[in-house]
């Protein structure tokens, strides 16, 4: 699946999917917005600020290493929930997900970001 491809259509799959209530794909070095999908206000500031939590884990990624590769960073807010992932389809890209409850089924949103079996996660780097 090519990242025009996923812009275009599966992102609003990812936003439509129970319990989202909005989903973006990001730059992950800029935080531009390629394209955001989703009832969420403002889904596109929330998705560039993201960004910068999944800095934090490159900058950081070798303390983590003893939990083994990271699927989904996982924020629970007062009033809701934001994960951030890396795009099967483009490392350079990233997933941001709104949500307002905790029911969402997770991995069943990450399989279904993923599509198919995941490439290897790129490395983080320095």
């Amino acid at each position: 699946m090519g990242v025009s491809s996923l812009a275009v259509g599966d992102i609003h799959a990812l936003a439509a999917f129970d319990g989202i209530q909005g989903c973006s794909l990001v730059v992950s070095e800029s935080g531009l917005v390629i394209q955001a999908a989703g009832e969420f206000p403002d889904v596109e500031y929330l998705s560039e600020a993201a960004v910068e939590f999944w800095r934090v884990y490159t900058r950081q990624h070798e303390y983590f290493e003893a939990l083994g590769k990271l699927n989904l960073i996982m924020m629970a807010f007062q009033k809701g929930w934001l994960a951030v992932t890396w795009c099967a389809s483009d490392p350079t890209l990233l997933l941001v997900a709104v949500a307002r409850s905790q029911s969402v089924d997770w991995p069943g949103w990450l399989r279904r970001a993923r599509m198919s079996a995941p490439p290897e996660r790129p490395e983080a780097t320095n």
